[in-house]
């Protein structure tokens, strides 16, 4: 992060927030990234990501909302 803060949640672990000087990983695979917003109303927030995928293969696989649906037990559910 470098600038600001965001909600972020992964597939099967709790929503946490990540604050401007930290760093995450997401790992590839099934594994699905729920969110990632602005956890600022009155400020933005800014983030540097960098992706990598084997030749030939797609960097980004957006998931349908059927899939997510047959998934949405693997969410943790909110405190």
């Amino acid at each position: 992060m470098t600038q600001g803060e965001i909600l972020f949640e992964l597939e099967g672990e709790p929503p946490r927030v990540i604050k401007a000087g930290e760093a995450l990983f997401e790992p590839g695979g099934d594994v699905i990234h729920i969110q990632g917003a602005n956890n600022l109303a009155d400020a933005q927030s800014q983030l540097v990501v960098t992706m990598f995928a084997p030749p030939g293969t797609p960097v980004l696989t957006l998931v349908s909302e059927e899939e997510l649906a047959e998934r949405r037990h693997l969410r943790v559910p909110p405190p």
